[in-house]
């Protein structure tokens, strides 16, 4: 009998983060962020798997282990093919251990295929200064992944980029599926569910997508820029059997709706909501949404289906500031939203951006009392990170601002702004994410949240941590 191909899935050994395309957020300095499972590499094995492969994924940040580990591991797996997931802020990082295994002679019989947004828009120079990538995978990747492992022709697969003979060669940009129900149910086999948890239970929590797209191409986001303006939604009875698969086989109750903007279409909302209690699955989910897509009515749906979290991009409490982002928004807005969901029996999660470029010490201060006015039960206070084919890196390029600098992601900022410095921004991000939890009207509300003993030690351990933040 044919010993099976096999494929190797990589997260390599860089700073802890999710690595989602659009969402490449670090975790380990983020208070109650937790790791997302690599969902990305799950869907991949998934498909590799109905091709007969055999698989295996690893997360070297998170594990701990290093560029050493790699190599070890990559003698003794000895895959047909290695997939890396490559971030944009850690690109040199992720790629370095690429370099290693070149050195050693692990390639010569191996298909490197790489992945990461920042491949759609710098493919061609990355793979000039890394001759030991074979293929980037570009745009929505699990049709020519599949087809790679085919072994069909490069030149014949849309949405890649490939080296041959020493020239680089991108193939035509692959078109967005008009139809996501293609998409296969996760390979939760390769990884450890219990190591990805909900933060406040610490009970296993997955990833569901159920949507792709988003309208809005907002100023620092590349949700639009990679998967289109039109929302694409997978079918409510597909997202449900998935759902069932998590608890029937895996114990998984707790769940993220994986989407680019989720509030868009309330009758599909709808329709999903009332299959999970016509089912009588008891699940707990947290999606996101735009604070203008948010209704009453559907908010009933999702809070009756086990919605226990809805994240806003609220990103500033400056109306200049939202204005100056194109964010089409207004601060009224965002407030009836928070009170809506809140009322609702939902609680809210707000992200923030501080340091754009036009950030001043008064409107970063009004983000502050702002978030303190909202006072949703979770916030997080990022700063401006401009990932390439951003509108926001378009600014700075256009405007000459400086070079773009990746050395601390979402703390430190990308660029010194038009006022503020980045040494500024950082020391306002520390402030803000620490006072925001130590202030009594926070811990009063929250207070009233916990209901289990677990609950109460992920609290109290969140405030200890927050006491000695520097």
């Amino acid at each position: 009998m044919l010993e099976k191909q096999k494929i190797f899935f990589v997260y390599p050994p860089s700073p802890i983060m999710n690595r989602a395309d659009r969402c490449q957020q670090p975790t380990d300095e983020m208070f109650i962020i937790p790791p997302i499972v690599p969902f990305d590499m799950m869907m991949l094995s998934t498909i590799a798997k109905k091709r007969g492969y055999d698989t295996k994924f690893k997360d070297y940040s998170l594990s701990g282990e290093t560029a050493e580990d790699f190599i070890n591991d990559l003698k003794l797996y000895n895959p047909d093919f290695l997939v890396l997931n490559v971030a944009s802020t850690t690109l040199e990082n992720d790629l370095s251990i690429l370099k290693k295994a070149d050195e050693n002679n692990l390639l010569d019989d191996v298909v490197v295929v790489v992945k990461g947004a920042i491949f759609n828009f710098n493919s061609y120079s990355i793979m000039q200064n890394y001759p030991e990538i074979d293929v980037a995978l570009r745009g929505e990747i699990e049709g020519a992944f599949d087809e790679i492992i085919q072994y069909k022709n490069f030149s014949q697969i849309d949405g890649i980029t490939y080296q041959i003979n020493n020239k680089i060669i991108s193939t035509k940009n692959r078109a967005l599926s008009d139809n996501i129900n293609h998409l296969p149910m996760l390979d939760r086999d390769i990884i450890d569910n219990n190591i990805y948890i909900r933060p406040d239970t610490k009970k296993p929590q997955t990833v569901i997508v159920v949507s792709k797209g988003c309208p809005n191409n907002c100023f620092f986001c590349l949700a639009t820029n990679l998967n289109g303006k039109i929302v694409r939604y997978r079918s409510e009875k597909l997202i449900v059997n998935e759902i069932m698969e998590c608890i029937k086989k895996y114990g998984i109750y707790d769940f993220i709706f994986w989407s680019d903007v989720f509030n868009l279409n309330k009758t599909w909302i709808q329709n999903l909501c009332s299959l999970i209690i016509e089912k009588g699955l008891k699940i707990n989910f947290s999606t996101n949404s735009r604070a203008d897509c948010v209704d009453f009515e559907t908010l009933q749906y999702m809070k009756a289906a086990g919605c226990n979290l809805i994240s806003l991009g609220v990103e500033s409490g400056s109306q200049e500031i939202l204005d100056n982002m194109g964010k089409r928004i207004y601060l009224d807005k965002i407030m009836d939203a928070v009170d809506m969901i809140e009322q609702s029996g939902i609680q809210t999660y707000a992200y923030y951006v501080l340091g754009l470029p036009w950030e001043t010490k008064k409107t970063i201060e009004e983000t502050f009392r702002f978030a303190k006015k909202l006072n949703t039960h979770y916030a997080s206070f990022f700063s401006a990170t401009a990932l390439m084919g951003t509108r926001f890196y378009d600014y700075i390029i256009k405007n000459r601002l400086g070079e773009i600098n990746y050395e601390m992601p979402y703390l430190l900022p990308s660029i010194d702004g038009y006022e503020l410095k980045k040494e500024e921004i950082y020391e306002y991000n520390r402030k803000f994410n620490r006072k925001y939890y130590l202030r009594f009207r926070y811990i009063f509300k929250m207070l009233f949240t916990i209901d289990s003993i677990q609950k109460l030690k992920t609290y109290f351990d969140m405030f200890l941590k927050l006491i000695n933040l520097k």
